[in-house]
C-alpha cells in the first residue's frame, strides 16, 4: 500500500505520466517521483499516483489580478 498525501496547492506544470509532478504549496515546491497514473484531474482537484505515493491535491485558484513589479511597469 502506497502512502497517501493530501495537500492544498498548485500544480506548476501539466501532469504527465512518466514525468515528475511539481506542486507549489505554502511558498515551497514539492517534486514528486515519476507519475505512473493520473486517476482524476479537474479544475479544483487532482489525484495521481507516483512510484512512491498517491497524491490528492486540492487545487488553489490562480489570482486573477497580479501586481506588476515596478521595473516591469516601466517597460510598458
Amino acid at each position: 500500500m502506497k502512502k497517501e498525501v493530501s495537500i492544498n496547492g498548485r500544480i506548476v506544470f501539466p501532469l504527465e505520466e512518466g514525468y515528475r509532478a511539481v506542486i507549489l504549496t505554502d511558498n515551497r515546491l514539492i517534486y514528486t517521483s515519476l507519475v505512473v497514473e493520473i486517476m482524476e484531474e479537474r479544475t479544483d482537484y487532482a489525484c495521481f499516483e507516483t512510484l512512491n505515493s498517491v497524491y490528492k491535491v486540492r487545487l488553489q485558484p490562480v489570482p486573477a489580478r497580479v501586481t506588476l513589479p515596478t521595473f516591469l511597469k516601466m517597460c510598458a
